[in-house]
C-alpha cells in the first residue's frame, strides 16, 4: 500500500540511497534530490508526507530552505526532519525554534530514525489543524478561505498567503524583503511598493480604511506584523 511520498534531500554525501530503501520498505515512495534550491518546488508538485534533510554542516542554505518550507503555508504541512553533523545545543534549539519536527544527530541508527519518521508522520496527520484563528480571523487551510466574525472574506491567491503568513507568526515583524520572498518567491520581481500594496488592499477586505490597524501594524523603517 502506497502510504505517500518522502523527499530525501541529501545536500552533504550522506547516505541517501539507504534511508531511501528503509522509507520504501515501509511503504512510502522515496524521493531523492541533492539541490537545495528545487527542494521547495518538488514539495509543492510531490506533496511529500515528510522531508527528511540529511546534511553535514549546516551553513545559511540549509537554515534559509528549512525556515522556508515551515513559514510557508503551502509547504508546512510536510514534517521536516534534520540529520546533521552538528550537536550544540544552539544549532539544535535552532532548528527546533524555526519550527523543524525533529532533529538528528550523526551517528545515527537508519532503523530508529525512519521509524521516528513514521511517528512524527502519525502524529502530524491526527494533530494537524486545518484552520487557525487569531482575533476574529479564522483561516482555513485547506480550502484556502477566511472568516471574519463568521462572515466569509473574498481574498485573492496572494493576499491569502500574506495574511497567513502574517497571522501565523503573530508579533513577529517581517521586512519587506522577507514579505516578497515568501509569498511571491524569489524568482518574481515585484518592488517593496507592490508589498505596502497589497497590505493596503488586505487591510481593507479585513474592514479597515483608518489609521492605527487593528490587525496589521506598519513598524516604520522595518516592515509589518499581525498584532
Amino acid at each position: 500500500m502506497d502510504k505517500g511520498k518522502v523527499l530525501v534531500v541529501d545536500t552533504k554525501s550522506g547516505n541517501p540511497d539507504s534511508i531511501a530503501k528503509l522509507i520504501e520498505d515501509e511503504g512510502f515512495v522515496a524521493v531523492k534530490v541533492k539541490d537545495p534550491d528545487q527542494v521547495h518546488e518538488l514539495v509543492l508538485t510531490e506533496k511529500p508526507k515528510a522531508i527528511v534533510v540529511d546534511c553535514g554542516e549546516l551553513d545559511d542554505d540549509i537554515w534559509e530552505m528549512c525556515k522556508n518550507l515551515k513559514d510557508d503555508f503551502d509547504t508546512r504541512k510536510a514534517a521536516l526532519i534534520m540529520i546533521s553533523n552538528a550537536s550544540e545545543e544552539s544549532e539544535v534549539v535552532r532548528a527546533y525554534q524555526i519550527g523543524v519536527d525533529d532533529f538528528v544527530i550523526k551517528p545515527f541508527s537508519l532503523k530508529a530514525t525512519v521509524a521516528r519518521l513514521k511517528a512524527i508522520i502519525d502524529r502530524v496527520e491526527r494533530s494537524e489543524s486545518k484552520k487557525i484563528k487569531v482575533k476574529d480571523i479564522e483561516i482555513d487551510l485547506d480550502e484556502h478561505k477566511v472568516k471574519k466574525s463568521g462572515k466569509p472574506i473574498d481574498l485573492t491567491y496572494i493576499q491569502f498567503k500574506l495574511l497567513y503568513l502574517l497571522a501565523s507568526r503573530r508579533e513577529n515583524v517581517f521586512s519587506r524583503k522577507e514579505i516578497l520572498e515568501k509569498v511571491w518567491g524569489r524568482k518574481v520581481y515585484v518592488t517593496n511598493r507592490t508589498v505596502d500594496v497589497h497590505i493596503k488592499r488586505l487591510r481593507e477586505k479585513l474592514g479597515e480604511y483608518k489609521y492605527p490597524s487593528q490587525y496589521i501594524e506598519t513598524i516604520h523603517g522595518t516592515g509589518y506584523r499581525f498584532l
